[in-house]
This record gives C-alpha cells, sequence and structure tokens, in this order.
C-alpha cells in the first residue's frame, strides 16, 4: 500500500512544479512587459520634451538673427572704418545714432562727443562701412527727424569728385547745423533784443501812468499844461503850422482853408430897406 501511494504521489508532485514553473515563467513575462511598457512610456516622454526642447531653441535662434540683423547689436559684427569729425557744438547726439548719405544708414556714431581742454571743439567718432567710399570734400553735418525726432549725422558729397576719398583715421571738420534748432539757437539775441524793447516801453507806460495819476490829482506839469489856456491856445496854434507846412509828414487842406479865410477881410452886408405901406 505505501508503495502504490508513493507512486500516485511522485506524477502529482511533478505537476505541482512543472504549474509553479509556469506561473514564474508567466510571471517572469508580465513583469517583462511591464518594464518594457515603462521604458516606451519614457521613450516617449524624453522624446516629447527633446521636441519642445529643440522648438524652444529654434525660436531662440530666430529672434537672436532678428535682433542682431535689425538691431543695433547687428553694428558690432560690421566691418566698419573710424572718421573724426569736429564740431563747435555737437548737442544730443548720442552713441549709435545713424550716419545717414542721401538717406541711406553707412555708418554709425561710435562714442558720444569727446572734449579735451583747450579746444573749441567737441570730436566726434564715426565708425563707416567699409564698403563705402566718402569723398574728400564731404560735408558732415548734424540734423534731426523733424521737430521732437532723434538726430544724426548727415552727409553731403561734393558736386564734383576729384579722385580722393576719406580713409581710416581721417580728421575733418563738421560745418553747423542747418535747420530748426539752428533758427532758434540764432534767434536768441533777437529774443533779448525784443525782451529789453519790451521793459522799455513798458517802464515809458510807467512813466505816462504816473503823470496821468499826478494830473488827476491836480499835480505835475500835464495839470499845469491842461489848465493854462494861453499854453493850449500856443499848443493849437504850433499844430495848426505844422499841418499847414507839412511838418506832420502829410498837408492838412482844412488847416490852410481855414488860414486863408481868417485873411480875407470880412464882406459887410448892405442893410435890407423895408418898404413903408
Amino acid at each position: 500500500m505505501k508503495a502504490r501511494f508513493t507512486l500516485r504521489a511522485r506524477p502529482s508532485r511533478w505537476i505541482v512544479v512543472r504549474i509553479r514553473w509556469y506561473a514564474t515563467l508567466f510571471a517572469g513575462m508580465l513583469k517583462e512587459s511591464e518594464s518594457l511598457d515603462k521604458e516606451r512610456s519614457l521613450m516617449k516622454e524624453i522624446s516629447l520634451e527633446t521636441r519642445v526642447g529643440f522648438f524652444v531653441l529654434a525660436g531662440l535662434l530666430a529672434m537672436a538673427s532678428l535682433i542682431v540683423a535689425f538691431g543695433k547689436l547687428g553694428n558690432y559684427f560690421r566691418k566698419t572704418y573710424p572718421v573724426i569729425v569736429e564740431f563747435e557744438d555737437a548737442r544730443d547726439i548720442l552713441k549709435n545714432s545713424k550716419v545717414l548719405l542721401r538717406g541711406a544708414q553707412i555708418g554709425i556714431v561710435s562714442d558720444t562727443p569727446s572734449y579735451r581742454i583747450g579746444q573749441n571743439f567737441v570730436e566726434l567718432t564715426l565708425r563707416i562701412d567699409d564698403g563705402t567710399q566718402l569723398p574728400m570734400n564731404s560735408k558732415f553735418r548734424i540734423d534731426q527727424y523733424g521737430m521732437l525726432g532723434d538726430r544724426f549725422v548727415r552727409v553731403v558729397p561734393p558736386d564734383t569728385l576729384d579722385g580722393t576719398f576719406i580713409v581710416a583715421g581721417t580728421r575733418v571738420k563738421g560745418e553747423q547745423e542747418a535747420g530748426l534748432n539752428a533758427m532758434l539757437a540764432s534767434a536768441g539775441p533777437a529774443l533779448d533784443e525784443i525782451r529789453g524793447a519790451a521793459r522799455r516801453v513798458e517802464g515809458f507806460a510807467k512813466s505816462a501812468q504816473e503823470l496821468l495819476d499826478e494830473a488827476k490829482n491836480g499835480k505835475g506839469p500835464l495839470y499845469t499844461m491842461m489848465k493854462d489856456e494861453k499854453m493850449a491856445q500856443d499848443m493849437k496854434n504850433l499844430m495848426a503850422n505844422l499841418r499847414k507846412h507839412g511838418v506832420l509828414f502829410y498837408n492838412d487842406d482844412s488847416a490852410q482853408s481855414e488860414s486863408e479865410e481868417r485873411k480875407r477881410p470880412e464882406k459887410k452886408s448892405a442893410p435890407i430897406e423895408r418898404s413903408r405901406p
């Protein structure tokens, strides 16, 4: 009996072992599939982040290229040569201001105006594009966009070319600006004279007002002239003579006719005889 039991028990154990082995194998396969799914999801996340990163990097590169191309930062990458211009007055001109030739930009102002003790001018350094040749007799002026616009340096080429051109480091003299600012600057002395004349007129009006106030109060020379009949008659005769002889820049015909009528003898009218009834 015992032998039979052992013979029957062996196959059952073998089946259990097989089942366990298959279960373990299936569990391992499940774990491998789960790990593969995790790796795939992680790869998807990494690929999405990579795409977003590349997109952001491309946008930053595009923005940087636009800033360099159209902004003032691109001026530092140009090949230029320096030209020093001497101005008597370079007010309100800033660093990186434009240098224009017939409306086209050919350079920039590389630095603010500099002044040295003992000089009667300021130095303005320009950076001209390497491919631009400026005639030696060109004129340099400081101009402005409208009334409230930015200031810039205008280059005016000569009418005739002599074959010589400005080279790197050339020092030239700039001309004074011609425009609204120059007119306002030159109008300063005229405005001072107008202010002085206005002060004199104000003083004269004040003196006249004082004379009128004294005359109202019965004092002063004006009151005396107004009350003196003889002086008033003399003034009247004087004005009549001045009008008569044209001293007051016109001839008064009415005054002449009045004087002639006074000189004529008066005609006596004949008495009227009344008829008696």
